[in-house]
């Protein structure tokens, strides 16, 4: 029947799968996700006295069911392809990797090194009588009118949050528990809970009707725009014939400029847009956390002054736990010991550096299997990434050089107390800066699209 199935399925003939993989079966999808729901049901630990008794076999059915959900995350991108779509195919790497690393982050790491298990956690928001404001006021930045030009009706909101003192204990409540915490991949509910869920305490929570608005006037048209460009600079530059195209350095540099530009766009508009669905069709389930969408992007392009700022803010955070577990964390060590500072003293270089390494290689990964398993193709992500890593840390020297200059030259200066160490041409420096960097480093991720069939797809090809 699987054989039969996947002869019905039209193959793209650009795909280029890792050789050896197999169309992707329904069983092999929900396999993985299945037995991580069943490892969770047995993730809290026991309290009453007859499972108390078997908690050894608690414990081992509890490890080797996370094993083996683990094992057949990771394994999806290595032996599946989704035939009929190269964009399903890079998304499929995202979705094994990701899954088995939560996986072994919420059974192994977290407990073991951290004795940490996800509790509940409730929302409660209060109106705040903040008013939108306008589009150019830059001390509302934040604020959910800023980010998608449009005025939410009584959204303003402050949050706080509280946790449940216990976990669940009968097979009901754990049950129920788990399920939750594996549709929340987010987080959002539990003390498991990714930055980008919660930013800042003083929010916004947008109406169904204001994202359908959104939507409208806002995300779909600005997707459309770099759709259109997309497909006009692969027809008239790239394009040669069915499954083939030039070389992405082939382009003009302006043209290379407008392409990434015009990617790096359809991403943003493309995140935005299946955040918003979600959060209408999940609507109805308020106040559950599960409802819960804050804005996904907290600050709009424009007053963003620097590449840090913009992987902070202006990008989206939904992968922020894995690059925490498997990034920041073992960058941050690694910094301490090779400097021997204490656990107390900041390691910011280890950090950065540490996040974005994880990042290249999810990414890289993922281009990996689009590619033929060809990782010289595969590597145009790591660059990316790996820029932006060294940018964000040359810029933070840079800034303190800087700062320590005019610190310098204003003492013993009447007017040290009052005058700031910032200058007026700092945020446009700024601006210009993290724009030429994306763009210029963003060539990168362009040029591993274009190889991997992924801009073709994009221009309805």
């Amino acid at each position: 029947m699987e054989q039969t199935l996947a002869t019905l399925i039209a193959t793209r003939p650009d795909l280029r799968p890792i050789p050896g993989t197999v169309p992707l079966t329904p069983q092999a999808a929900l396999l993985p996700p299945l037995t991580y729901y069943l490892a969770l049901i047995l993730l809290p630990p026991f309290t009453s006295q007859r499972n108390q008794r078997n908690q050894q076999l608690i414990s081992i059915s509890r490890s080797a069911l996370a094993l083996t959900a683990g094992f057949l995350f990771f394994q999806l991108p290595l032996k599946y392809h989704v035939p009929f779509s190269i964009g399903l195919t890079y998304q499929l790497a995202l979705v094994g990797l990701y899954g088995g690393c939560r996986v072994f982050d919420a059974f192994f790491i977290s407990p073991y090194l951290y004795g940490h298990i996800p509790r509940r956690v409730k929302y409660h928001h209060e109106p705040r009588s903040e008013a939108p404001g306008v589009w150019h006021n830059r001390a509302l930045s934040n604020s959910y009118f800023d980010l998608h030009f449009l005025q939410p009706k009584k959204a303003a909101i402050t949050e706080t949050a509280t946790t449940d003192e216990g976990l669940p204990d009968s097979w009901k409540d754990r049950a129920s528990w788990a399920l939750e915490l594996e549709l929340s991949m987010r987080g959002a509910g539990f003390t498991w809970t990714s930055t980008d869920v919660r930013h800042t305490k003083k929010t916004w929570t947008p109406t169904a009707w204001d994202r359908a608005h959104s939507i409208l006037l806002h995300v779909l048209p600005l997707l459309g725009l770099c759709l259109a460009t997309i497909r006009y600079i692969y027809l008239n530059q790239l394009y040669l014939d069915i499954g083939h195209s030039r070389p992405f350095d082939d382009l003009p540099f302006p043209q290379q400029l407008l392409l990434t530009a015009a990617l790096g766009g359809f991403l943003m508009t493309a995140f935005s847009l299946g955040h918003s669905m979600f959060a209408i069709m999940l609507a109805p389930l308020k106040p559950h956390p599960l409802s819960y969408f804050p804005p996904l992007y907290t600050s709009r392009i424009w007053h963003l002054t620097s590449v840090r700022s913009f992987w902070s803010y202006g990008w989206h955070r939904l992968f922020s736990r894995l690059f925490l577990v498997y990034g920041v964390w073992p960058g941050e060590w690694l910094e301490r010991r090779l400097t021997g500072k204490s656990s107390d003293q900041p390691a910011d270089v280890g950090k950065v550096l540490g996040g974005f390494v994880s990042s290249a290689f999810v990414h890289s990964f993922a281009a990996y299997t689009v590619v033929g398993g060809q990782l010289r193709d595969a590597l145009g992500e790591a660059e990316f990434f790996a820029g932006c890593g060294i940018a964000v840390v040359a810029e933070e020297i840079v800034k303190r050089i800087a700062f320590t200059y005019r610190r310098r030259s204003m003492q013993g200066s009447a007017e040290r107390e009052k005058r700031s160490l910032a200058e007026w041409y700092d945020n446009l420096v700024g601006r210009l800066w993290w724009i030429s960097v994306l763009l210029y480093n963003g060539r990168h991720f362009a040029r591993g699209w274009v190889k991997a069939g992924l801009v073709r797809e994009m221009a309805g090809l």
